[in-house]
């Protein structure tokens, strides 16, 4: 897995992000450093005066969120990453908890591939009805993973370039905790095997390409996928 080159940041305007009701955004706190991630949604805006977002919740109970605090925003939408800071001009808690942020005089724009792949190190088991008829799982990590592929690690050899395996893998996505599980059938498009340097170890590495993921199911994956983007851009391969 090698490195990718930061794509360099681009900057527009609140309104170039194209975003909709119900869109889910990302914000991080100045109260604590940035340390914690909370999702919320829009509920609207009004061009240069205010954005309106659902005040955050943890476990049913919304965030405490003072007014003139700092907040770091960001969201997915089309083919980018967007991020602007600003501050809560009002917390309202009738008739529900939302927040109305000051309009943003730019947004940052990062611009993602229509494939992404990032780092999750998911548990997973894959099964190689080929070599093992009865089809009896193998644990193995997801090392990477997009909406079409993954990368499959495993301390045993379980197929070979052009096997198709059944992988089964399971994410959670924000804010719900809603727990999705894939169980894709996938071609193996390469192979290599490398020492762990850990526990010195062989791992087999297996890079995969989902086959047969439904449209919901490719949405969900794809959902995740930016859930993980929003929160740390580091994870990108």
């Amino acid at each position: 897995m090698n490195g990718q080159t930061a794509t360099p940041f681009q900057t527009c305007s609140f309104e170039q992000m194209q975003l909709r009701t119900g869109d889910r955004l990302q914000m991080e706190l100045s109260s604590d450093a940035g340390l914690t991630h909370h999702f919320t949604t829009v509920i609207g805006y009004v061009p240069k005066l205010s954005v309106l977002v659902r005040t955050p919740s943890v476990r049913g109970t919304p965030v405490e969120i003072r007014e003139n605090e700092t907040v770091v925003v960001r969201a997915f939408s089309g083919r980018s990453i967007y991020a602007f800071s600003t501050k809560v001009l009002v917390a309202c808690r009738t008739p529900f908890p939302y927040l109305h942020l000051a309009y943003p005089e730019s947004v940052r724009a990062n611009p993602i591939r229509s494939a992404e792949r990032v780092r999750v190190g998911l548990r997973a088991t894959a099964a190689n009805p080929q070599r093992d008829p009865q089809g009896n799982p193998v644990s193995c990590t997801l090392g990477d993973l997009s909406v079409t592929g993954a990368q499959l690690e495993c301390a045993r050899d379980i197929g070979d370039r052009g096997d198709r395996l059944q992988v089964f893998f399971a994410f959670k996505l924000e804010p719900q905790g809603y727990e999705v599980k894939l169980n894709p059938k996938a071609e193996v498009q390469s192979v290599r095997r490398y020492r762990d340097e850990r526990n010195g170890g062989e791992v087999h590495s297996y890079g995969v390409r989902f086959e047969g993921l439904h449209a919901t199911e490719s949405l969900l994956l794809q959902s995740y996928i930016h859930q993980l983007l929003l929160s740390d851009r580091s994870r990108i391969v």
